[in-house]
């Protein structure tokens, strides 16, 4: 039995297990944890703190939370297990990483350029199509999304030269996560994909290792890459849908009136963040311009076309998917 199939199987039992338990609880007031693998000052932590205050007291404390950042309950991958064995879990995740559980069509939403802005990718992660993406997660995994619209912002290009066409990276020694998605998107623009670790990025770039990362302006910031590189392309090749799930059984524990509330405010929640990250931008590029990074445009068209393939390179995807999420994005 591969991965996926034993993660849903044991998922949907102990999932079938919990709720039956919490369904004769069904009244009594419900503690959640909160787990991140991001640290306090993280936006998006600061930001689930804010949306908890607010359905505790929207739920008259019918709802409560305990908040455990940096890792506390473990990885994404921990917690992720954990909710699908019926504990009351709600973690920060992405569509890439539920994808695992039993649904591979959650990470077409993080192929390159699927979206043109956070407008596209608010009405994407709240259509029906992902609706639908969503329940077959919580019938075979016992996973409950919340809401993944909480968006940090594009992310772009930053290195020793401008990568303004794609044909400028043939040959660049660029940091790639090993990711599929990640490595599907960069392959066919002949880089050489090199695995460094996040932490030691910036040391890779000054000593020349990798001579191009990627990241959103935000985490460039935070991490300083663009001290080693002067660089930066405005690609916006990836924005990653990003977000909390929980427990199914934890769920369907909670009243139909407090599970609107905790959908609306996590929603809410990531509306704001996407609010954030942009206004941020345009400090951060400020900031960025006065300590000698150069910005480029990129030739978006050439990317989207060169990345294309992207589309047609995962043989567990229904035929015609692109096109339904592109519409689903653009509302056509």
């Amino acid at each position: 039995m591969n991965l996926i199939k034993r993660r849903s199987l044991l998922g949907g039992i102990a999932g079938a297990v919990a709720m039956a338990a919490l369904s004769a609880a069904h009244a009594e007031p419900v503690t959640l944890r909160i787990a991140s693998v991001n640290p306090p000052t993280a936006d998006s932590v600061i930001m689930v703190e804010k949306v908890a205050e607010r359905i505790t007291e929207r739920t008259e404390g019918r709802v409560a939370f305990q908040l455990f950042p940096s890792g506390q309950l473990g990885s994404t991958s921990d917690s992720l297990e954990q909710a699908s064995q019926g504990q009351p879990i709600i973690t920060f995740t992405s569509a890439s990483f539920m994808a695992t559980f039993g649904v591979p069509e959650l990470s077409v939403v993080e192929g390159p350029f699927i979206i043109d802005d956070s407008e596209q990718g608010e009405r994407l992660a709240n259509s029906d199509l992902m609706q639908g993406y969503y329940d077959q997660l919580a019938q075979k995994a016992a996973i409950r999304v919340l809401a993944i619209n909480w968006f940090d912002g594009p992310r772009h290009m930053i290195g020793d030269a401008p990568y303004t066409e794609p044909t400028d990276l043939k040959g660049v020694r660029m940091r790639v996560p090993p990711v599929e998605t990640w490595l599907k998107t960069f392959e066919p623009l002949e880089v050489i994909a090199t695995t460094v670790e996040a932490a030691e990025v910036y040391s890779a770039l000054s000593q020349g290792v990798v001579t191009a990362a990627e990241a959103p302006l935000t985490g460039l910031r935070a991490s300083r890459w663009y001290e080693p590189a002067k660089h930066l392309t405005l690609t916006s090749h990836f924005n990653l849908f990003t977000g909390w799930v929980m427990s199914e059984a934890a769920y369907q524990s909670i009243s139909d009136e407090d599970r609107a509330i905790l959908i609306e405010e996590f929603r809410q929640g990531g509306r704001e963040l996407t609010a954030l990250s942009e206004e941020k931008a345009a400090e951060i590029r400020k900031e960025f311009e006065a300590a000698g990074v150069t910005f480029h445009d990129a030739d978006i068209d050439a990317y989207r076309s060169a990345t294309a393939g992207f589309y047609n390179s995962f043989p567990q995807w229904p035929e015609g998917l692109y096109e339904k999420v592109r519409a689903a994005a653009t509302g056509q």
